[in-house]
């Protein structure tokens, strides 16, 4: 018996480690910027301007909202399995064409092509995961995928930095290649098998993935899921106005509008991807290179952090916590930057930003990046998915482009300190949104969650069914 549940065990973790390996190229590409930009700038062959600089960085997340909504028209066509596996082919090109770039042109394609693979990837493979996994691993499956995003970006620092272009990426192309050839292997999911009536196979894929030949509760669960999402089904206009008039849904979407403000507006982006010129203008005497190192690390270690942390604490009071530490951190670089405009010698004190950095990293790993993600995932009803998933992908897309814009034109115009000011004043008030307005979900199940969304009227509902009987 023992050998059974070790045996199972053994295939959840495959299915984890196969899947994440999309997950780390995702993290490859949004770490990319940070040691190429500098190169690309100076270094590499092919020179690029800092307006062109701006547009490479930005064309990840014009492709990272595109391909978002690819799901929604393949995911119940073709399944999840070869939805992901399409993932893989814009990840692969995207390399293939950093390496043989010879002009601008061919990073904005490359980037774009990123983008679109990382967001089908960020889509579809918790998905994928919560469908093929038990019930005992699904949670650390789920939780850990911040985690190996955070350990993608820290692995292309470190390849990054000290290996050229060519190297870097024909390094990078190796990761979406093995889960190309790994995945291809792994079953399609149990859910996708049985809406399409195919529950002979699905039972042979649960009986595969849980290491057991008794699966009738399981196969059972998912007959039942297969069945309510059938009957709940509406169009996608009916399902607009569902997401307009009933209270929860507005109130979904305005939670998510605030946590998404604080996961882009708080300037991660553009700080993480031009963390090497804020180093070098400070002046440390320590290499800038192991200065990005530390970064990364100390996005990884908050990600695992996150991870420990939530249940104990909650997502709620995590995020009340974080926030503040991410405006001290940025108003003291801000600080920074401001007396070194003014004149005045900041010569002894140049380990300021590092430190506070590095600092800003870790609160910002440890709960603004890896928590609206999962409060996306909990605070909207089955029947506004669609609207729900194409409202917070084009959030993020231009999001993240206008933050990196602002970014750039703050610096040039004013100096390198304003936009850190403003990134504090922006993160202390989606801090007090935060406070007012996003509620606790931890440890609620989706019913609970809705409930509370509707407020009194729905208390009072329940307060008037127990007198009823």
């Amino acid at each position: 018996m023992k050998a059974q549940v070790d045996y199972s065990l053994l295939r959840q973790v495959l299915i984890g480690v196969v899947c994440n390996l999309l997950i780390i190229d995702s993290g490859f590409h949004e770490g990319w910027s940070t040691p190429m930009i500098p190169k690309l700038e100076h270094d590499d062959p092919v020179r690029v301007s800092s307006e062109q600089g701006t547009w490479i960085i930005n064309l990840m997340y014009v492709g990272v909202g595109i391909g978002s909504l690819i799901p929604l028209m393949l995911m119940d066509r073709v399944g999840r399995k070869w939805t992901m596996l399409i993932a893989a082919i814009p990840k692969i090109s995207s390399w293939i064409t950093f390496a043989c770039a010879q002009d601008y042109l061919a990073f904005y394609v490359g980037r774009f092509l990123a983008g679109v693979g990382t967001g089908v990837t960020y889509c579809v493979t918790p998905m994928y995961l919560g469908e093929i996994s038990t019930k005992q691993t699904r949670g650390p499956l789920s939780a850990s995928l911040a985690v190996w995003i955070n350990i993608g970006m820290l692995l292309i620092y470190a390849i990054g930095l000290w290996t050229s272009r060519l190297t870097m990426s024909l390094m990078a192309v190796t990761v979406p290649l093995m889960f190309l050839m790994s995945f291809m292997w792994l079953p399609k999911s149990a859910v996708f098998l049985a809406k399409k009536n195919r529950l002979g196979k699905a039972e042979c894929v649960l009986k595969w993935s849980l290491g057991r030949e008794d699966v009738e509760e399981e196969l059972e669960e998912i007959k039942r899921i297969v069945s309510s999402e059938e009957t709940g089904k509406i169009s996608f206009w009916r399902s607009l106005t569902e997401a307009v008039v009933r209270v929860e849904s507005r109130k979904a979407f305005g939670i998510t509008g605030i946590l998404l403000g604080a996961m882009i507006f708080s300037g991660a982006a553009p700080i993480l991807a031009y963390q090497s010129y804020t180093f070098e203008e400070a002046g440390f005497g320590v290499s800038t290179d192991v200065c990005v190192l530390g970064s990364g690390m100390a996005i990884v270690v908050a990600g695992l952090a996150c991870v420990i942390l939530v249940k104990r604490t909650g997502k709620r009071m995590l995020l009340l916590i974080a926030a503040p530490v991410t405006v001290v951190s940025l108003s003291v670089v801000a600080g920074f930057f401001t007396l070194k405009t003014w004149g005045v010698d900041v010569s002894s004190i140049n380990w300021v930003p590092t430190v506070f950095i590095i600092t800003y990293a870790l609160a910002y790993g440890v709960a603004l990046n890896p928590l609206p993600l999962s409060y996306i995932s909990e605070v909207f009803p089955m029947d506004v998915k669609v609207p729900a998933a194409l409202y917070c992908s084009v959030f993020y897309a231009m999001g993240s482009l206008l933050v990196v814009k602002i970014y750039e034109v703050l610096k040039q115009s004013y100096g390198l300190y304003v936009p850190f000011w403003c990134f504090a004043a922006v993160t202390s008030f989606l801090w007090l949104l935060i406070y007012l307005f996003v509620p606790e979900t931890e440890g609620k199940s989706l019913e609970e969650i809705q409930m509370e969304l509707r407020g009194k009227s729905t208390q009072s509902t329940i307060s008037e069914s127990k007198h009823r009987y």
